[in-house]
Order: structure tokens, then sequence, then C-alpha cells
């Protein structure tokens, strides 16, 4: 109670909420916590608790409030971010699809869209809303938050998708309007640049527990692809900062299945092109230069010993997944050596420590050399040519816009 007291004790000033009593002057100070069960999902079980200053008044009273609020069992107790980034004066959540593809080297793909959560109220953090799902968490679906729940205070606007309203997208100009703060470089520059750094945090601790177990599959000589697909939440602050609420790993690859609000089928359609599933059927025609160039690679980047073994299939393979893909999906690590989001992690020596060999070297070869065929992409960012060649079946354009990428005549490379 004591530890838990002088966090609260020290951050209540800066957590106070946009909007509300809580943000006017005089209106009461307070903090929400979230409970939930350990692997609890959708929602189930899920508390919102005031803690305000009375609550902090000693390490007894802080004693009292975790007794009476948190239940006997395994639990979660989140911090709640009080002043978050809106959409149109509504909180939201973000949803992203993301899937890794190497443990050792870490490689990440991410798609470029985030998929918005937006709840049914606009915003109050103030103590008395704090109980309010309709203004925390629940988008467009409950009918109580339509009509039977209570709004003195006006807060009722639900964003419905039938009158165009709900945002489907977070790389549209209507998302970049209506968001605060707004702007397209905001967005991208600030916000986005957060999320992938804070994807990239989790991961690389994530995978402290898993290196051991990659490594002697590799000493076996075993060679076969291993994907998880993963869904993590985000929820961003005024400022653009991101901070992770939890990570799915059950995939809810939904498709079109609530098309109104998330119509993902041609995303999740491209998935298995680029984990490899239809055997990577463009690399015929680069291959053997993409051997050359990694050969050449790792006679000057290692000239002594050369790569690592597994180095070159890697190089190779990380190449072959960014030109099978398409619809906002791309590698958002490794990052080459050069660019700030390496540079968030090689330049402090706590997250420097977290990075492999392979680690380095893949970034290495993307700021030094980052080969790619001569290519050209389609209006879904697929490849279409490769060095002349085409890249989709002919004359079943539209039915293969997601899954692209099959060469004509070409069977798929095992």
């Amino acid at each position: 109670a004591a530890d838990f007291r002088a966090f609260n004790l020290g951050s209540m000033a800066d957590q106070q909420p946009a909007g509300g009593a809580g943000a006017r002057e005089g209106g009461p100070r307070h903090r929400i916590w979230i409970s939930k069960p350990k692997g609890g999902f959708n929602a189930i079980g899920i508390h919102m608790h005031s803690l305000g200053e009375a609550d902090l008044a000693s390490d007894e009273a802080t004693r009292q409030w975790l007794v009476q609020r948190i239940p006997a069992g395994e639990f979660v107790l989140q911090d709640y971010v009080m002043r978050p980034m809106l959409f149109k004066g509504h909180k939201f959540d973000l949803r992203l699809w993301t899937v890794l593809l190497s443990v050792d080297p870490l490689r990440i793909h991410l798609l470029g869209t985030g998929i918005p959560k937006v709840s049914m109220w606009k915003y109050d953090g103030s103590p008395k809303h704090v109980k309010n799902p309709c203004v925390h968490y629940l988008f467009p679906g409950p009918s109580d938050c339509y009509y039977s729940r209570e709004d003195p205070d006006g807060m009722r606007d639900v964003l419905a998708p039938q009158k165009g309203l709900y945002p489907t997208s977070t790389t549209n100009d209507y998302w970049y309007d209506n968001v605060e703060p707004s702007g397209r470089r905001f967005w991208k520059e600030v916000a986005w640049a957060n999320v992938e750094r804070t994807l990239v945090e989790v991961m690389l601790l994530a995978r402290e527990q898993l290196l051991h177990v990659d490594h002697k599959i590799k000493q076996a000589g075993l060679r076969y692809k291993r994907v998880v697909f993963l869904s993590p939440d985000l929820v961003l602050d005024e400022r653009g900062r991101a901070f992770l609420v939890e990570i799915n790993t059950n995939g809810y690859m939904i498709g079109n299945l609530h098309k109104d609000f998330f119509p993902m089928e041609r995303q999740q359609n491209a998935v298995p092109s680029f984990v490899g599933a239809t055997g990577y059927p463009l690399q015929p025609h680069y291959k053997a230069e993409l051997a050359a160039q990694t050969r050449r690679f790792c006679q000057s980047a290692a000239p002594r010993g050369g790569c690592p073994p597994s180095l070159e299939l890697e190089l190779w393979e990380m190449t072959h997944e960014q030109l099978h893909s398409s619809r906002e999906w791309y590698r958002v690590w490794p990052a080459a050596a050069s660019s700030r989001l390496h540079a968030a992690f090689s330049a402090v020596p706590q997250w420097a420590s977290c990075l492999t060999p392979l680690d380095t070297f893949a970034a290495k070869w993307l700021a030094e050399v980052g080969w790619l065929p001569e290519h050209r992409v389609d209006s879904s960012n697929g490849v279409v040519f490769v060095k002349g060649q085409p890249g989709h079946l002919e004359g079943d354009h539209r039915k293969k816009a997601g899954l692209g990428l099959k060469h004509m005549g070409i069977a798929p490379n095992r």
C-alpha cells in the first residue's frame, strides 16, 4: 500500500482528466485504476475505480481502498491514461495487427493502419463518470448507450457507421482532421512513431524468454517458418505517447465480420503472401542476385569469419517478406541502423543489451545495402513486376487483390 500510495501521489498532478469536473478549477483530483481478471477477454470482468486524494491521505487509507475494490484472486491492476488522445471528443483504443516472423533476429511486420475502437459518448474523466462504460470503452453496439442510460450532461454522441461518422482507418484525412491533436504530420511523426516504438519495446522484452528455445530449434537443424499473429491494444495520450493495454494472442482475424466498423478482409488476406504460405513465388526473378548481394555484404561486414551461418538465410527471408507484402503491411523491425527507431534502442544501454548479433547485422544490412530488385507496385502497394516479369495472375485481379503476388505459371518454391 505504501508503494502504491507513493506512486499515485507522485503522478497525481500530471494525470488530471481532460474535460469534466476533474479539470475545472476546484474540481476533485483523482486517478482511475482498472482491475481486470488475469486471462480475461472481451472486456468481461473489467472494473474501473476512482482513487481520490482522501484515499491517499495515509498508507492505511490506501490499503483500505485496495482491500475494498480489488477482489481475491489473480487480477491485473492497470493505470488509466487520464488525458487520452481523442477523436471528435471521444476516447479511443487502437487495435494493431502485427505478425512476428522471426525471433532471432527479431522481425516484425505491422499493418500501417490502426483499428480504432471509439467510445460511444464523449470523454469525461471526472469521478462521476468513472463507472460509465459508454464514456470509457464501449464502441457502438450496446443499446443502452444509445437510449436507456441517463445522460444529464449531454455526452451521448454516437458516431454511427450508418451515417459515415465512424472512423474505419487511421490513414485518411477524416482521421487526421478529427483526431486531437490533429494533423497528418503529428499522427505520422509523433503518434504512430510512438506506436512503433512501444510495439518493439514489448517484443524485445518478451523475446528474452524465447531466445533459448529459438536457438535450440536452429541448433537441431530444423528449418521451418514459425509465425505468430498478434493483436495489441494501445491507448495514446494527448501528447501522442503510446501505452500498451494488452496483447491479444488468439489472432482475432475478423476479416469483414464487422465491416461497418472494420473492413479488414483485404488486409487479412494479404497475410499469407508475406508469411510465405504461397512459397514466395516472385523469388526466381531475383534470388541469384540477392545471394550475390548478401555474399558481398558478409565479406565486408565480417571479413574474418564471415556472417553467422544463419544470417544469409535470414536476410533472404526478410527480402522475400518485403517483396510479398501489400495492403499497408510493412516491416517495422528490424529498422535500418541509420534510422531513428533503431537509434532509440541501440543508443540506450538498457535496450542495446537486448539486441543480438543477428539483430545488429540485419540493421547494418538495411543501412548499408538494403538491396531490392528493380520492381513496381500497384495501388495496394503489392509488387506487380520484378525486372519486367508480371507478379499477378492475369485476368483475376479483383478476386486476388488481397492475396496478390502469385506469379503466372510458376509453382511455389518450397
